[in-house]
């Protein structure tokens, strides 16, 4: 591909965090650069089902990094994308996040919400500023201690193609915090450390939903990145690496 046709895709709009009509998107990409031994070590799992490569780009439909509520201590893999075992017709946009508002509601994530729990793990997400100009502008999203946590997920089954089972999952989101409301209006939910558990594990909705909060600003750090990571087919290390920022976004820093 020459330079200018490169340049050309990495200015271009990102659709994924695009609004379709009928559904909520906004987070749409994010990344998981923590070795799979120290991901263990952090959330207390003993066995894990996949063999993870460092990811810095990861996109709607490919598999993601979780753990079940049924498998609470192994790290498993789903379909980023819920697809809901009553759902017949799923060539439709994936159902990349959810509400928290109306987790109890919406027909999509209702039995999920109350039966079917997980953690998407993650170690910083990406969100686009949209500019004066039309242009919209990478963000990441990472914890000032630079640790993983745990998104809150819900997840669903049914047969796959091959015979056998196919799990997906989708984020739940909720307000942004007062950093992130500088971006977009929503943000995943983080779950705090002491949350994590009670989120795979309870069964009272009341206690569940109280969870569903903006994670503090304060321990939060958000950098713009370079466009690259708008291709989704980009992902190395370098997607992460903060840029000096444009001249309309400085009042964010």
């Amino acid at each position: 591909m020459n330079e200018r046709r490169q340049r050309r895709r990495e200015a271009a709009p990102v659709r994924q965090n695009l609004p379709v009509k009928g559904f909520h998107l906004m987070c749409g990409r994010y990344t998981l650069t923590t070795p799979q031994e120290a991901l263990m070590t952090r959330f207390g799992l003993t066995t894990a089902q996949v063999a993870l490569r460092l990811r810095y780009n990861i996109a709607p439909t490919q598999p993601v990094a979780v753990v079940f509520d049924d498998a609470p201590t192994t790290l498993s893999s789903a379909r980023w994308g819920l697809l809901p075992a009553w759902q017949k017709d799923t060539s439709g946009p994936p159902l990349i996040n959810a509400r928290a508002e109306t987790l109890r509601t919406k027909p999509s994530f209702r039995e999920s919400f109350r039966r079917r729990r997980c953690w998407v793990l993650c170690d910083g997400f990406y969100e686009w500023r949209k500019n004066q100009d039309g242009t919209r502008t990478p963000f990441r999203a990472v914890l000032k201690d630079g640790e993983p946590f745990a998104l809150a997920g819900l997840w669903d089954e049914r047969p796959a193609p091959d015979g056998g089972v196919l799990r997906s999952c989708t984020v739940v989101t909720t307000q942004a915090n007062p950093l992130l409301a500088a971006v977009h209006e929503r943000m995943p939910v983080i779950l705090l450390p002491e949350e994590e558990r009670i989120w795979l594990e309870a069964n009272d909705l009341d206690r569940l939903e109280r969870l569903l909060r903006p994670y503090p600003a304060e321990a939060m750090r958000l950098y713009p990145v370079s466009r690259a990571v708008n291709v989704v087919t980009n992902d190395d290390a370098s997607l992460i690496a903060p840029v000096m920022p444009e001249p309309h976004q400085t009042g964010l820093f």
